[in-house]
């Protein structure tokens, strides 16, 4: 279940172009500013109907162009299209009919990231690890969308009523019994997950790397020995004063620790490139046993920070996945054996937008 074919219109210095592409890997080489991440983004919009390095649309849209287009012919889902304007607009398709909800485009076609940024998993913010965890959650569990816009709602007006300063403490209690109810559902959610994944994450992990003391710490928010409803009533005079809501699922955290350490403040930055990877390719293996759902990887820059075994190791464990992989790299000699079979590799060259078919290392077409 791979994307057979990409079409790119308006995006950063890419020129337009028309890809036919590999269902294993697909390697896209060249020197740095020449556009390889911009092909990334590009498959990112299609999934996700945003890019992963700014929030803001428009500057992803070229200078010259009013829109984007990312156009994707699926094996199994068919026609996706998504168009995007500077203001930040946008139209998704699929097989030719609108789609309304972000959910669903997202939930048909899984992406994993591996980027400079995938290191936030172990040194950036707890919001990083939960959106992390809450991946998982949301493609296993059909309820847990639904269950968090409840979340959001209540924790909305329950923030809204605090920072009032005139309570009408029905009015309060109204809001806290959905958050209430939202929030152990969804811990829930996150505990149900946890317990499968974590042990397929230590099974791909040890064929990476040995770390036999790195440990997966979940936190829900609030303590773990008392209801939220005694938390949100002890601390409901502070939550006044402060304005906002301090326990609950929104303050969540996956911690990941070398025994009592953090990761980030114990490994290489080698290590922390294995864990992370460990933690998508893990991530993805569990979604495919629940579900038989490939997922797509986006990976950039691969090669930078690790050697040529491990490289070949994190090959080994794709292949044992069957999803379509997006790689990029500055020199593709380190990537030339990452596949067993080679005739499931596409190499890609992009030099100044333009991107050029290459049947063998230096021969484009």
């Amino acid at each position: 279940m791979s994307l057979q074919a990409l079409s790119i219109q308006g995006i950063r210095n890419l020129a337009d172009t028309h890809l036919t592409l590999s269902p294993g890997v697909n390697v896209f080489f060249g020197d740095n500013g020449a556009g390889k991440t911009s092909l990334l983004e590009a498959i990112h919009i299609l999934a996700m109907a945003r890019s992963f390095r700014l929030a803001r649309t428009r500057t992803v849209v070229a200078h010259e162009a009013d829109e984007l287009l990312v156009v994707g012919e699926h094996q199994v889902l068919g026609r996706i299209a998504v168009r995007r304007t500077q203001k930040g607009q946008y139209q998704i398709r699929l097989r030719g009919e609108p789609i309304n909800s972000l959910a669903e485009l997202v939930h048909n076609l899984p992406l994993q990231l591996i980027h400079s940024d995938s290191f936030l998993l172990l040194e950036g913010s707890p919001g990083d690890r939960r959106q992390f965890l809450d991946w998982g959650v949301f493609h296993q569990s059909s309820a847990f969308h639904e269950d968090w816009q409840r979340l959001q709602k209540s924790l909305k007006n329950r923030n809204s009523l605090l920072r009032s300063g005139r309570i009408e403490r029905s009015e309060l209690e109204v809001w806290e019994r959905e958050y209430e109810a939202a929030a152990e559902r969804i811990d829930g959610y996150r505990k149900t997950y946890l317990k499968g994944f974590v042990p397929c994450f230590h099974q791909v992990l040890a064929q990476l790397i040995d770390l036999p003391e790195l440990r997966i710490h979940y936190y829900r928010g609030w303590d773990k020995d008392r209801p939220l409803r005694d938390v949100l009533e002890q601390q409901r005079e502070r939550d006044t004063k402060l304005g906002y809501t301090q326990s609950g699922p929104q303050r969540a955290d996956m911690r990941i620790k070398v025994g009592k350490i953090n990761a980030a403040d114990e490994l290489s930055r080698g290590q922390q490139k294995l864990v992370v990877c460990a933690l998508k390719i893990a991530q993805s293996l569990f979604l495919q046993q629940q579900q038989e759902q490939p997922t797509i990887f986006l990976i950039d820059d691969l090669p930078a920070e690790l050697d040529h075994h491990h490289i070949q190791k994190l090959g080994e464990l794709m292949e044992g996945l069957n999803s379509q992989v997006f790689m990029t790299c500055v020199d593709p000699e380190p990537l030339k054996y990452f596949w067993k079979h080679p005739n499931q590799v596409r190499m890609f060259h992009v030099e100044h937008g333009e991107i050029r078919l290459v049947t063998e290392f230096g021969d484009k077409t």
